[in-house]
């Protein structure tokens, strides 16, 4: 079986016609017709019904020729998106980025890549991270930055840094306030935006890995600045990176109970065609160089 005898049945079954088929195809008509009749031996039917006057599908035509006009569709697909990837402009590199992601992370990463070879031209989009693997995957962008994990059935993915969780609250800290902890938390409402943007499952993900009931408000917020005002109003605890943390008056860091700070994992995540590309290396380079904890306030990181 190959695409050229499921090409000749598709323009058999368009112009009821064997001869109008060959012309259509650029064959003779004995070559259409031999092709077709050693498809009908390998399929274990016959496609159609011949006579003097007429061509029709056969019932068992009929029943396959949908599958054979969705693979011939296919290939079609398969070959024009393989022109675009290839033939686009290699210079351009497109990020979906969780507004979860650092600031200062992304000015450091834009710096990186200004200074390295290849003059890329780096492309950012502002998504939730509901929204970034649909996106990979109709090649709208070509690299995902959010809180991990990722999908690893369709995705590949690296940490690219951490960073710090804080405890804002509505009671002020002084300088010398000390850490909370889960267990600490574990009696008070837990405040959170709605799903997609990935922080919600991450706190979640913390609580669970660390065997402690989590309370959750009913309602959800729908920006970060919106749950550290509930915060400061009293209604709950917020948990947010300490980059989105705008008033670090209220806030905490959070331990776990051996004492260890407890942060929030970052990943770069990448269809694995994205390997093939003169400037992955470039990226990956530029991207992962803040591996470790990275300190918003100074941009530093500590391994």
């Amino acid at each position: 079986m190959n695409f050229q005898q499921l090409r000749f049945v598709v323009a058999v079954a368009d112009t009821k016609s064997f001869t109008s088929a060959a012309d259509l195809c650029c064959v003779t008509q004995p070559a259409l017709s031999n092709a077709i009749s050693q498809l009908e031996v390998e399929m274990g039917g016959k496609l159609f019904e011949r006579t003097t006057r007429s061509v029709e599908l056969t019932a068992f035509g009929e029943t396959v020729m949908d599958d054979i006009r969705s693979i011939l569709s296919a290939k079609t697909r398969l070959l024009v998106d393989s022109s675009e990837y290839l033939a686009r402009e290699d210079r351009n590199i497109r990020i979906g980025m969780s507004p979860l992601i650092n600031d200062d992370f992304v000015a450091a990463l834009l710096s990186r890549i200004g200074g390295l070879e290849g003059n890329l031209n780096i492309i950012l989009s502002e998504m939730n991270k509901a929204d970034i693997q649909p996106a990979l995957a109709a090649g709208d962008i070509d690299y995902g930055l959010g809180p991990g994990p990722w999908s690893k059935d369709t995705l590949a993915s690296e940490p690219i840094y951490r960073e710090p969780l804080l405890c804002v609250s509505d009671v002020p800290t002084g300088p010398e306030a000390s850490a909370n902890t889960l267990a600490s938390i574990s009696e008070k409402q837990i405040l959170l935006v709605g799903d997609d943007c990935g922080l919600s499952i991450a706190v979640r993900n913390l609580f669970e890995d660390h065997q402690i009931a989590l309370d959750a408000y009913e309602g959800k917020a729908l920006s970060y600045s919106v749950l550290e005002k509930w915060a400061h109003l009293g209604m709950g605890i917020a948990l947010l990176p300490a980059s989105k943390v705008a008033d670090i008056s209220r806030a905490r860091r959070l331990n776990d109970s051996t004492g260890a700070a407890i942060s929030i994992g970052f990943h770069v995540c990448w269809k694995p065609t994205q390997a093939q590309r003169s400037s992955f290396g470039t990226i990956m380079k530029a991207l992962q160089a803040d591996k470790g904890v990275f300190h918003p306030d100074d941009g530093s990181t500590l391994d």
